[in-house]
């Protein structure tokens, strides 16, 4: 049987387990890609020889991945827990574990269950978090630059006033003002128009973070 999961799991960074409900996680069997995964054969693992499984668990994650299991078996459904496990090179690396309690004649015996490496699942997702985090960023300063635009086209309009105020009074005299009233009016018209379209550019950002 060994030799089926060995050849199951050679390929990948998995492996399956059955330990006991002690505070090691005292493994008694393992099998598949524990050193490719950890960097210890199985053998230095099993027994607690040379580290112990609770060992290998970074200390940062002992007390979620603790209170998963008890609940899960208090519970009486598997558990399915993400943790880090300190690699025999002395790196962390990231495993999502799915695993069960076995009963013996009503008796809790051992856990067992599937241990998968998942560094690269998690690399991806700070990845994705440090992309919506930059696109954030980069919204909140369009959003002060439309803010910006919209101040300019307050100050436009209060000139076209202005100038077509000053057109009036002036008579044939203030033509000059009336075209400059009419063009600060279109630069003014246009400037909304584009102040527009990145508010609605934004709101599509924002409403797909």
């Amino acid at each position: 049987m060994d030799s089926v999961f060995e050849s199951v799991f050679s390929g990948i960074e998995a492996f399956i387990y059955r330990c006991c409900n002690d505070e090691d996680y005292t493994m008694q069997y393992m099998a598949g890609g524990v050193q490719r995964l950890l960097g210890y054969a199985p053998e230095d693992i099993i027994g607690n020889v040379r580290a112990s499984y609770v060992g290998l668990t970074v200390e940062e994650d002992k007390e979620h991945v603790f209170g998963a299991v008890d609940d899960a078996i208090e519970a009486g459904h598997p558990w399915d827990v993400a943790y880090r496990l300190t690699h025999l090179g002395g790196q962390h690396v990231w495993v999502r574990e799915r695993g069960n309690a076995v009963y013996e004649e009503g008796e809790l015996k051992y856990l067992q269950g599937l241990v998968v490496g998942a560094s690269a699942e998690f690399d991806l997702r700070a990845q994705l978090q440090k992309q919506v985090t930059d696109t954030r960023v980069a919204t909140s300063d369009i959003i002060g630059l439309t803010g910006q635009i919209t101040s300019s086209v307050k100050v436009l309009s209060m000139l076209s006033i202005n100038a077509g105020i000053e057109a009036a009074r002036s008579g044939e005299a203030g033509k000059g003002f009336a075209v400059v009233a009419q063009e600060i009016k279109t630069l003014a018209d246009k400037n909304v128009i584009w102040a527009d379209k990145i508010a609605d550019q934004i709101g599509c950002i924002s409403d797909l973070n």
